[in-house]
């Protein structure tokens, strides 16, 4: 009966998380603030310039929008666990099997929105610092 609160848990996780949007759909991560009242400063080429940018942080990009689709999806997951757990269920042997399935998927829930948050947090770092250094890079003085 064990198998039957995990598939529970996962089910709930799998209609709790959704499919990320495609690119150009999705917002940025991150928008650098720019010294605007420089002299010189032409919002078409900075436009330009960013999306250069931002491109080139692709791959930190991708890792941070990952890590915050797995912390969401280890979050469903151990919410489904936790509500597996206390399903009524006839019989002592299925609700002690629904019992563990749905503490299995808890921790395994737990574990994935940990490690998710983690690679996230670390990714978004990464993906700021190259935007930020690119656009110094070019020539725009960036306020934070």
């Amino acid at each position: 009966m064990t198998s039957i609160g995990v598939a529970f848990a996962c089910g709930i996780a799998a209609l709790l998380s959704s499919p990320s949007l495609p690119r150009a759909q999705e917002e940025p991560l991150y928008e650098p603030l720019v010294d605007r009242d420089a002299r010189g400063f032409k919002e078409g080429k900075y436009a330009k310039d960013l999306a250069f940018c931002r491109n080139r942080a692709l791959p930190q990009e991708r890792l941070a929008r990952e890590g915050a689709g797995q912390a969401v999806g280890g979050a469903a997951l151990a919410t489904a666990g936790n509500i597996a757990r206390y399903m009524p269920v006839p019989g002592f042997g299925a609700a002690q099997g629904l019992w563990a399935g749905g503490s299995a998927a808890e921790a395994v829930g737990s574990a994935a929105a940990g490690h998710g948050a983690m690679t996230a947090e670390q990714a978004m770092q990464d993906y700021v610092l190259v935007v930020n250094a690119c656009l110094e890079r070019r020539g725009y003085l960036l306020l934070r």
